[in-house]
This record gives structure tokens, sequence and C-alpha cells, in this order.
């Protein structure tokens, strides 16, 4: 009897890149290890310019902010970078804050559909996040 040969799968598609500004000074990082393990690739940026750096030469298909002004972080300021960078193609790649319950009404107005999304931070947000970016980097 012979073996029936094993069909070969077409290469993996370029894994989605997604830009993440992270200035929190904790040790372990959930958001980048589970975005790990669903298949992205994800670079972390500690400031907005670091980030706009790291943007320009990646050119991600999204990008998550951890919305922090205590650590000088603030996903408005980030949002009005990303909206005047002077490559249009910033403006328009989807955006996902995440932010504590206390910041979301002041975040919330600027949310488009399918393009700036704010996430409150809660017990379930790594679930959520996760559904949120399949939805939006895989349909």
């Amino acid at each position: 009897m012979s073996a029936v040969p094993l069909r070969q799968d077409a290469p993996d598609k370029e894994k989605p890149r997604i830009l993440k500004l992270f200035n929190v000074p904790f040790t372990l990082d959930p958001y980048h290890d589970r975005l790990m393990s669903q298949g992205y690739e994800v670079f972390n940026g500690t400031t907005y310019e670091e980030l706009i750096a790291t943007a320009h030469q990646q050119r991600p298909a999204l990008f998550i902010v951890y919305d922090d002004p205590d650590s000088g972080v603030d996903g408005l300021e980030w949002l009005r970078r990303q909206h005047t960078d002077r490559f249009g193609w910033m403006a328009t790649t989807p955006l996902l804050i995440l932010a504590d319950a206390s910041r979301v009404p002041l975040l919330r107005p600027e949310e488009l559909p399918n393009r700036v999304i704010v996430l409150q931070r809660r017990a379930d947000t790594l679930n959520h996040l996760t559904r949120v970016v399949n939805t939006l980097l895989r349909g």
C-alpha cells in the first residue's frame, strides 16, 4: 500500500503587526503575551516618539494605547499625534485605547466604528481585547 502524500500548506501570511504604547512599570505584560500567542507580531513603545518612529518603520495594522496619564500616556494625545502625522496612513490605522473607568467618558466621544475603539480596563479586558483585535484584523 502506498502512502498518500501530505498536502503542503501555503506559507503563512506575514503576521499582522501591532504597535502598543505601554509605559507602565509592570514586570509582566499580559496584553503583549496574549497577542503574541494569537499569532500577532507585537512591538512595544514607552513614549509617543518611540512609537511613531517604530510605526514609520513597521507600518502596523493596529495601534494599542494603554491610557495612563500618570505614566505619561494620554490616549487623546496619541490620537492627536496619530492624526497629524506626516504619513496619511497613520490616521487611518485602527486604534484600541485601553482606559481606566474614570477616563472612559472622556475618551468615548472619540470612537469611530472599526477605527477608534475604547475598552475599559477590568478583569475580563484581556479576553475582550483578543476578540476585538481578531475581529478587526482577521474579520
